[in-house]
């Protein structure tokens, strides 16, 4: 862990014990109810922080917890930690078929999906007799450990603090994890992410898996606390109320779930006193409108939250940093030999609607050579790409890298297959460290999972390795240097070579790059193109779409042009600077400069 994070949990400890013993029992018992929502709320500050899905109707997993901790305890007999364990895991279970067919989709598929999940628990626990039907389940008893019994609200805050600090420390090893770290690209840009191998559906559905669970163990303390549970643990109210938590807090950090739980469990208590003097009848219709106003207040005001606010009073950005060493060179890679087929497209054709942007287009590319696609703009050169690399699925023909069949899957796929790509338009992970954004070029060069993640299992040795690769590919480009500076602040040309030394970190067999020496510099451009020539000769296959035409075809082996959707010449670069159709489609009155 973190300086920063073991500060924070040094203090929260501290809080833990002087809370009960200074505070009023009232206060106590609101604290109570703080750390019980907590629970959920890191879950959800996951799956929203990290994985950017919503949920509206998180409260349905925490009743779910609930009913299932009080069915097995008052029914079965089952004992207190055995059925905590059933009710986490079908907390979890609904979880995982609802996100096995919605988390394919794209947009607010999932949090519609969690609303109607909240709605249909609470119809069918109102109307249910095994789940009490409108009575509820009542006569949970208290938690008890070692012949004591704990009852009050002091002894129960103390047995639920060490389990918050439990969840704490799990779900910040997710965030630091390669998990977290993937998820958090994601999160920037789905496109990249996949594009160095990142299986966001994979990963998406991991993350609400757990964080379901997070809400399943908070429904099962609330139903020993309370004692009885109602069809009221999964209403609306309830996950607007855990939704406010992570807002609140900020989604930047799982400790912001905490701080947000205690902030809003006092403003509801405030509220529950201060609203029925101002309106006098008032219900809990009202100050579910006031706790509405506060969240569209944080979100208009303070979109961090209360961790926003925190960093800034100490005029601080949080960023990852401190993760920089010792520089190293590009590692070597072996790649397939020398002339050998890494890239074989037929008849690749899109459509857009009646128009043919690209049309029954067929090349190679091979081991060891550099490939240029050149055409006029709107030629159909950035489609091609976004076929190739599988960002887009073609009307018609086929893909292949190394064998594999690429054309109509996800981009992670054709990761896999051994390449990747950089964009026309940057796609930089704007929440991380420069250091940040290419370790996630090195996600398929590692191993750790999301429970490893969470336990710290993953070996220190594959950080230090990931980590060392990453420099080594920044050292590449000369930009080893501003390893830990956010990459959201670098200039134009940076980010672009930035975004080149991710994919170079994946050691990819075919690199496909798009416009990558737009916005830089003389000497960048030169240093670039020396880089490029050096792959090439350790026989790494590159594609590159570039406007410059005369540092095409000094650079490249073989030219292919695109007119209208159209190859019309693919061959050396002698040939097509000959090519009449080239010069007519594409050079026009420059191919005196270029001969020059």
């Amino acid at each position: 862990m973190r300086r920063s994070d073991l500060i924070g949990l040094g203090v929260f400890l501290l809080l833990i014990v002087l809370f009960p013993l200074l505070g009023s029992t009232a206060l106590v018992n609101t604290g109570v109810y703080a750390l019980i929502y907590a629970i959920p709320a890191i879950g959800l500050t996951l799956l929203m922080g990290l994985a950017g899905q919503v949920s509206l109707g998180h409260a349905a997993f925490f009743a779910i917890g609930a009913y299932t901790q009080a069915i097995l305890v008052t029914r079965y007999g089952l004992p207190m930690p055995v059925a905590a364990v059933a009710a986490i895991a079908l907390a979890a279970l609904a979880a995982l078929l609802i996100g096995l067919p919605l988390l394919r989709l794209r947009g607010h598929f999932l949090a519609l999906a969690t609303l109607g999940l909240g709605i249909i628990v609470t119809i069918v626990a109102n109307e249910w007799e095994f789940t009490g039907s409108t009575s509820g389940i009542f006569g949970i008893p208290k938690p008890a450990f070692g012949g004591r019994t704990y009852d009050s609200p002091a002894e129960y805050f103390w047995l639920l603090a060490p389990v918050v600090v439990i969840a704490l420390v799990l779900a910040q090893g997710v965030v630091r994890s390669r998990v977290g770290r993937a998820l958090g690209a994601v999160n920037d840009s789905e496109v990249a992410a996949e594009a160095l191998g990142v299986d966001t559906y994979r990963l998406r559905l991991q993350v609400f898996v757990v964080s379901a669970g997070f809400a399943g163990l908070g429904g099962v303390f609330y139903a020993h606390w309370l004692g009885v549970v109602s069809p009221g643990a999964a209403n609306f109210p309830l996950s607007v109320e855990f939704l406010l938590i992570s807002v609140l807090g900020g989604l930047g950090t799982v400790w912001g779930a905490l701080v947000g739980a205690f902030a809003v469990e006092f403003l509801d208590e405030a509220m529950r006193q201060f609203i029925p003097l101002v309106i006098p009848g008032a219900a809990g219709e009202v100050q579910l409108i006031g706790f509405g106003l506060v969240l569209v207040l944080v979100v208009a005001l303070l979109p961090g939250g209360i961790h926003q606010a925190f960093t800034k009073l100490l005029r601080r950005t949080p960023a990852p940093g401190g993760e920089g060493g010792t520089a190293g060179a590009l590692a070597p890679r072996r790649h397939p030999a020398r002339g050998s087929a890494l890239l074989e497209v037929r008849g690749l054709t899109k459509r857009f609607g009646g128009v043919v942007a690209v049309d029954d287009v067929s090349l190679d590319v091979r081991a060891g050579e550099i490939v240029a696609l050149i055409g006029p703009n709107g030629a159909g050169k950035t489609t091609c790409f976004n076929m190739i690399s599988g960002v887009l699925e073609p009307t018609a023909g086929t893909v292949e890298v190394a064998g594999t069949r690429t054309d109509g899957r996800r981009p992670n796929v054709f990761a896999r297959a051994g390449a990747t790509r950089t964009f026309q338009n940057l796609q930089v992970f704007r929440s991380a460290s420069v250091l940040g954004n290419v370790k996630v070029g090195r996600h398929l060069r590692s191993g750790a999972g999301l429970v490893g993640g969470a336990l710290g299992l993953p070996a220190r040795k594959e950080e230090r390795a990931v980590t060392e690769a990453a420099l080594g590919a920044l050292s590449a480009v000369g930009l080893a240097e501003h390893a830990d500076r956010p990459a959201a602040d670098l200039p134009f040309g940076s980010q672009r070579l930035m975004e080149v030394a991710r994919a170079l970190a994946l050691e990819p067999d075919l690199l496909l790059l798009d416009e990558p020496m737009a916005g830089l510099s003389g000497a960048e451009r030169q240093g670039l193109a020396d880089l490029l020539r050096g792959l090439r000769a350790e026989g790494m296959a590159i594609v590159l779409v570039e406007h410059d035409v005369a540092a095409v075809l000094a650079l490249a082996d073989r030219v292919a042009v695109l007119d209208d959707g159209r190859l019309i010449a693919f061959g050396p670069p002698q040939e097509v600077r000959e090519n009449p159709a080239v010069i007519a489609a594409y050079l026009g009155e420059e191919e005196s400069d270029v001969r020059g």
